[in-house]
């Protein structure tokens, strides 16, 4: 029986993208509902790097990365939906891939579809640390799309 709810890990990069291409693919096959889920690292500064009265503000940093992961995301969802198609978005906060799973976990999502690697500076690794994450602890069926 085909999944009706599926969870898209998106991080923006062109992996991410395929792997969306292929879950909107699989919607055309039947009425499907997919979730396009974003996460948003806590940023951490050691405190070697804390440099007192510096005004840098971590939380305002977080913020604003937020709000571009959202604009990010209602720019793909018009697009999704300029070519008749649609998504719904989530950005989240918290560790990506533990993040990943809960949402998974408790949005009832029966299939997660994610790229093969994502956005991190260890793009020569054959799956990404996320990819392997959720292929390794995820409940529901995984599909890693390169």
């Amino acid at each position: 029986m085909p999944a009706t709810k599926i969870m898209v890990a998106y991080d923006g990069s062109e992996c991410s993208r395929r792997a969306l291409n292929w879950a909107l693919a699989s919607q055309k096959e039947a009425a499907r509902s997919i979730d396009v889920v974003t996460v948003v690292s806590p940023m951490v500064i050691p405190v070697s790097y804390e440099i007192p009265n510096m005004g840098m503000d971590i939380s305002a940093l977080q913020e604003s990365q937020k709000k571009v992961k959202v604009a990010e995301l209602e720019q793909l969802q018009t697009e999704c939906a300029t070519q008749g198609q649609t998504i719904s978005t989530h950005v989240l906060d918290g560790n990506v891939a533990e993040t990943l799973l809960e949402y998974s976990a408790t949005s009832g999502a029966e299939l997660i579809v994610t790229g093969s690697r994502g956005e991190s500076g260890f793009t020569r690794l054959l799956l990404g640390s996320i990819a392997q994450k959720l292929v390794t602890y995820a409940k529901v069926p995984v599909v890693v799309v390169k």
